[in-house]
């Protein structure tokens, strides 16, 4: 069993093998570590706010999001990534107070929506977008932040066409 630790207890001739990652078994209740980039959001007025996301660009990770946490550090978020027409943000199995900014491909906010924790309601817009991004909700009131502001969309992400 590579990278897996077998632990064999024999009791009245009845086996109970537990199988435990190695790994798993060492750091057990350890929180996982979460990689985050830099963000950076350009209000109208030319102030900027910054914030450290985590970058949801595939299926499975845009289906998790945020889900089962109990906390979001300040100034942290998701940067959600599409690449076909998004369905709309909710909140199954997500405890947070959360805002969402729906982004269109050149990085401008269409339209920001607070979402209700543990509700499977689907929260969208009619206005195309490519990216959503969500914060602790008052995140973006605190820093300013409105519709027709531009996110700096990280580089690998970038639509062709767009700065």
């Amino acid at each position: 069993m590579s990278g897996k630790l077998a632990i064999a207890i024999t009791t009245g001739g009845t086996a109970l093998v537990i199988a435990l990652l190695a790994l798993g078994f060492a750091t057990c209740g350890a929180s996982e570590e979460v990689q985050r980039e830099p963000l950076t959001i350009v209000a109208a007025n030319g102030t900027t706010a910054r914030l450290q996301v985590e970058i949801a660009d595939t299926p499975e990770e845009r289906q998790r999001g945020l889900m089962g946490r109990t906390e979001l550090p300040p100034d942290t978020g998701m940067l959600f990534v599409f690449d076909s027409p998004p369905r709309g943000f909710w909140m199954k199995d997500t405890r947070l107070e959360l805002s969402v900014a729906f982004i269109e491909d050149c990085g401008r906010i269409v339209e920001i929506a607070d979402l209700e924790p543990l509700s499977e309601r689907v929260v969208d817009t009619d206005k195309p977008y490519s990216f959503g991004l969500e914060v602790a909700r008052g995140w973006f009131e605190r820093n300013g932040i409105a519709v027709g502001d531009i996110v700096a969309i990280p580089r690998q992400y970038r639509r062709p066409g767009c700065a």
